[in-house]
């Protein structure tokens, strides 16, 4: 496969995991990027034992991701109940998204990865164990507490998407 192709194929995925591991949009974006600035640059060498390039600019679009989050621990944050009280006719409709991010904000950084890649990506757990760089069952510990937490916030509703790894 050539480089544009694996691009128009894999960019929008790869936005959309690196938004879940971040909940930031624009350093998703970033991250994204990043990764397939990398993925071009070292094209040649990534496909050439034959392995999945998807799997090595998903592995570097979440390193990039790890790394936002611990720049992102040292900035300040705007508290988001205090920007919606602000302005509560901006914010009609929007409970269920905001339940959501909050639900996923909760997780920590390694469970918000491994729910990504697992539920999102639809990697098994093998495949995302390989992409965090952590045993399978060390992705099984991540993916049981996210559940709990996700269940805990969300609700039942949420158990019926999420099937219990075995």
């Amino acid at each position: 496969m050539d480089f544009t192709r694996f691009f128009e194929e894999s960019a929008p995925g790869l936005v959309r995991l690196c938004y879940l591991a971040t909940l930031d949009l624009e350093a998703a974006t970033d991250a994204a990027q990043e990764a397939m600035t990398r993925a071009w640059r070292d094209w040649e060498r990534i496909g050439a034992d034959g392995s999945d390039p998807g799997a090595w600019t998903r592995t570097v679009a979440l390193n990039l991701c790890r790394d936002e989050g611990r720049r992102a621990q040292r900035r300040t944050r705007i508290d988001l109940d205090d920007a919606l009280a602000a302005a509560p006719s901006a914010a009609a409709g929007l409970d269920d998204d905001l339940d959501l991010h909050a639900a996923l904000a909760g997780l920590s950084e390694r469970q918000r990865e491994a729910v990504a890649l697992r539920y999102w990506a639809d990697l098994d757990v093998v495949a995302v164990a390989a992409t965090m760089g952590v045993s399978v069952g060390s992705v099984k510990q991540h993916l049981a507490r996210a559940r709990r937490h996700l269940a805990d916030a969300l609700g039942p509703r949420l158990l019926d998407d999420l099937e219990v790894e075995a």
